[in-house]
């Protein structure tokens, strides 16, 4: 259901900025074969947790069958830091996946939706902040995956950012 809601809201944020994205399959992996302005590509979507404990406080708040284990009453040392490890982590991670390079090496390159999943910032700060080293990152890799990443709101209202976009 999340990945549905992000692929929804993704191709609203799209069609706002005068886009047109059609789904045309599910696969899994990736998330959606899409049809994006007339050309074919494909989204994989992923979300960047500020921490492991934040992770499980909200989605176990979320969950109907596992209890609450609330994230509160603890001392974060650097949580930016903190938060800039765990989205690098999480797009290194998609890229060096085998999964993903097959897809990749099928399709071309993708798009990657992660979600910001932390309340000490927001993913209009992060494609701002963190574009350089993410770029860093991309470029290190010695096979090329995704093609633009995206960084969107994990709560609340959904915004788009670019985070990164390869050069032509």
């Amino acid at each position: 259901m999340h990945e549905e809601a992000v692929l929804r809201q993704f191709k609203a944020h799209l069609e706002s900025a005068g886009h047109h994205l059609d789904i045309l399959d599910r696969p899994e992996p990736p998330e959606a074969i899409v049809d994006l302005d007339g050309e074919r590509t494909w989204i994989e979507i992923t979300d960047a947790f500020l921490d492991k404990d934040h992770a499980i406080g909200l989605t176990s708040y979320a969950s109907d069958d596992v209890a609450h284990i609330p994230d509160d009453g603890r001392t974060l040392v650097e949580p930016d830091a903190t938060f800039s490890n765990a989205l690098y982590a999480v797009i290194e991670a998609k890229h060096d996946k085998a999964t993903m390079q097959k897809v990749a090496e099928a399709q071309g390159l993708g798009i990657l939706l992660v979600g910001v999943f932390t309340p000490f910032t927001t993913a209009e700060a992060v494609a701002r902040d963190e574009a350089a080293p993410v770029a860093q990152l991309v470029a290190s890799k010695a096979v090329n995956v995704f093609n633009t990443i995206y960084v969107y709101e994990g709560t609340g209202k959904r915004s788009f950012h670019v985070l990164y976009q390869r050069q032509a």
